[in-house]
């Protein structure tokens, strides 16, 4: 079992690699969203593109690991995680490695989730933001036609981005 902790520990430092260079690019991302760079955001997607099938291979590693490892003590994959393992090999000669590679993972997880999280909210303000002003145009364009003079030829008088009264 020690080579399969040993396995495990290089995935999930690998994994954590990954996951702070994700962190990263998700600060500039919300720098993007605030100026509203989309050529900015179109590069970070394109880095984190190259980032994620990365992630994505380490995490299909790390479950099948933590699945041999499940059958070796033989518990079942549900029951097993990274924290209930790293209680499991207390004692063992590579639990304190493991116990830091897994301290460090949970703490990029949790960073990563709260980027993303406000990443969300700024892009929902922003579409919120976007909404409004759809609906505040769409709102005048049914006051009447808009022009940019005082009055049209039918009589009517136009709705107006422009004030044209002073």
């Amino acid at each position: 079992m020690a080579g399969l902790i040993s396995d495990l520990i290089s995935v999930i430092q690998g994994q954590t690699v990954l996951f702070k260079e994700v962190v990263a690019l998700s600060a500039d991302k919300k720098n993007f969203i605030i100026k509203n760079d989309i050529e900015g955001l179109r590069g970070i997607v394109a880095q984190e593109n190259i980032i994620v099938p990365k992630a994505l291979k380490g995490d299909k590693e790390r479950e099948r690991i933590m699945a041999d490892i499940a059958t070796v003590l033989n518990k079942k994959n549900d029951e097993l995680t990274l924290t209930k393992l790293a209680e499991l090999t207390e004692g063992q000669p590579e639990n304190p490695e493991f116990k830091i590679a897994v301290e460090e993972f949970i703490i990029v997880l949790d960073e990563m989730k709260q980027s993303n999280d406000a990443n969300k909210l700024l892009i929902e303000s922003a579409l919120e933001f976007l909404e409004f002003n759809m609906n505040v145009v769409h709102s005048s364009l049914d006051a009447g036609p808009v022009g940019y003079g005082d009055t049209l030829d039918d009589g009517h008088e136009p709705g107006s981005f422009i004030d044209t009264s002073s």
